[in-house]
């Protein structure tokens, strides 16, 4: 059997994807058996295998039809099936291989997705764990300020200024010596004046900003109320066109490796090879304002059995409009639901030479 490509899974939501496929396959799941019929001109008698992947057994007899029987643990393969299945049922639209990746409307983009409900998208990515912003931003001055230190300890080494140190302190001791009062003012004062200069100097050098306090305490609060577990990953598929992105949630639980720190050291935050991210979309948000109001039925009414109904729905509406602030949901971004995020390797399957 042929693989067309090779995928280094990064992230996969296996309860989302054993669900879709015992939709298609009447019921699952903990193994999957798959059988496979062949035919061995060979006289064999023998019985080998691999524990827990695959048993074969050659019958004795030519011609004789050879079954073999895998029994293989739900795992990453899982992925191949689902695509395989959503795609023939017509419910995938691959960006990758039906645009160009010159393309440049958004307006295209959205007319190729149509109402298909599942995409895959390749392309540059970034990854925003908004656990990490609010680790960083509880030390972010204490942090600034260490870095400040170690730029004054860099400069204070440099020979350049060790020179210059030698050279005030040689006039520390030319000040010592000097008896006339006059002339002593004035070299103490054009001691303290080139003093002065250089630690002005190495204050500019190594100057860091200081957020203000109130603000880094009100990006706390956002995050711990809005979106505490947040894991932004964006894939933006056509260079031609930023202002189309894919937009997703990441659960960390989902992430191959769990330790999302090695992840992040390997890719980076923002990586600089192709990802794809393949997911069921949940937000097409349209060109105009959708109109909608789910409040419209209350309307004017002030009437003593909806009282409560109707004030608790207004601070429902308040939070959905900050909410929506924080999703970043807007046209042409596209939001969905994903369930599998992959660098993927296209395989030759060029045929092996005897040598």
């Amino acid at each position: 059997m042929l693989i067309p490509k090779l995928r280094d899974l990064l992230y996969f939501d296996l309860d989302k994807a054993a669900s879709i496929l015992s939709q298609f396959e009447w019921g699952l799941i903990e193994q999957i058996s798959i059988s496979q019929d062949e035919t061995s001109s060979e006289n064999r008698g023998a019985k080998g295998g691999i524990p827990q992947i695959a048993v074969i057994e050659a019958g004795a007899e030519e011609q004789k039809k050879r079954s073999i029987f895998e029994t293989k643990k739900l795992h990453h393969d899982l992925l191949n099936r689902i695509e395989m299945q959503l795609t023939q049922a017509e419910l995938v639209v691959d960006l990758t291989s039906e645009i160009s990746r010159d393309e440049s409307s958004p307006d295209y983009i959205h007319e190729v997705i149509a109402d298909k409900p599942y995409v895959i998208a390749q392309g540059w990515s970034v990854i925003e764990d908004y656990q990490r912003i609010l680790s960083i931003t509880n030390r972010l001055n204490d942090i600034m300020s260490f870095f400040s230190q170690i730029q004054t300890a860099s400069i204070k080494r440099n020979p350049e200024f060790v020179a210059l140190q030698t050279q005030i302190e040689a006039k520390r001791q030319e000040v010592k010596q000097i008896k006339d009062r006059n002339r002593k003012g004035v070299a103490v004062a054009n001691l303290k004046a080139l003093e002065s200069q250089v630690a002005t100097a190495i204050a500019t050098a190594t100057k860091t900003p200081e957020i203000d306090q109130w603000l880094l305490d009100g990006i706390k609060e956002l995050i711990d109320t809005f979106m505490p577990n947040r894991i932004n990953f964006r894939i933006y598929p056509f260079e031609n066109s930023p202002s189309f992105q894919i937009l997703c949630n990441l659960k960390r639980d989902c992430f191959v490796d769990q330790n999302l720190e090695h992840l992040l050291y390997g890719y980076g935050n923002r990586p600089n090879v192709p990802l794809t991210v393949f997911g069921l979309i949940t937000s097409i948000p349209p060109k105009e304002k959708f109109d909608f109001n789910p409040k419209i039925e209350l309307g004017t009414n002030n009437a003593q059995d909806i009282a409560f109904e109707k004030a608790f729905r207004e601070i429902f509406g308040a939070m959905e409009q900050l909410e929506s602030l924080l999703r970043y949901s807007r046209y042409p971004n596209i939001t969905i639901h994903p369930i599998a995020v992959f660098r993927e390797f296209n395989i030759s399957n060029k045929p092996k030479t005897a040598g």
